[in-house]
């Protein structure tokens, strides 16, 4: 690859880091955390929050929430201002499941190049489907996928992970 080519590319790459870090600067959203150029997660934002996202660059919004969370339509809300939302509904701990892990990392790689915001409540579901995913699918050790959850957000459904985790590959 030639050395201009090279140069474009990481001129791409640093603005689009750049992007995604001044998304998680001029928002105050709780747990706001940048994963990766184009995937944010956090808790619940705000309505006036979601203007902001969009006018920042923001094209999906995938919402782990259970339906009834909010008192207002974030899919309608989110969809007037032309940004694509998708719902993956964890009400419970019972909905910590493999096949929400998968439906979410589909739409993860679904819109890849595209900045995603990834949200529940706390971040906490949002980093239980990932640990799940990481330690089930991609068949990390518990402790490496937990940590990765953790960096997404997970904390009090650390043992339910575990549990999950343990049930699918026939451990105690």
């Amino acid at each position: 690859m030639n050395k201009f080519i090279q140069l474009v590319l990481a001129s791409m790459l640093s603005f689009s880091v750049l992007a995604t870090q001044t998304i998680t600067t001029e928002l105050d959203i709780y747990n706001l955390k940048a994963q990766s150029e184009y995937v944010l997660t956090s808790g619940q934002p705000n309505q006036t929050d979601f203007a902001k996202l969009k006018e920042l660059g923001v094209k999906n919004i995938i919402n782990l929430r259970g339906d009834n969370e909010t008192n207002w339509s974030e899919q309608d809300l989110v969809t007037e201002l032309g940004m694509n939302y998708y719902h993956i509904p964890v009400q419970s701990k019972a909905d910590i499941t493999i096949e929400n892990a998968t439906k979410l990392q589909s739409l993860l790689n679904e819109h890849q190049q595209q900045t995603t915001l990834l949200h529940c409540a706390s971040s906490n579901r949002v980093g239980a489907l990932v640990a799940l995913y990481n330690a089930i699918t991609l068949k990390q050790p518990i402790d490496e996928a937990v940590e990765i959850g953790k960096q997404w957000g997970l904390k009090s459904l650390e043992g339910v992970v575990r549990s999950k985790v343990n049930e699918e590959i026939g451990q105690p």
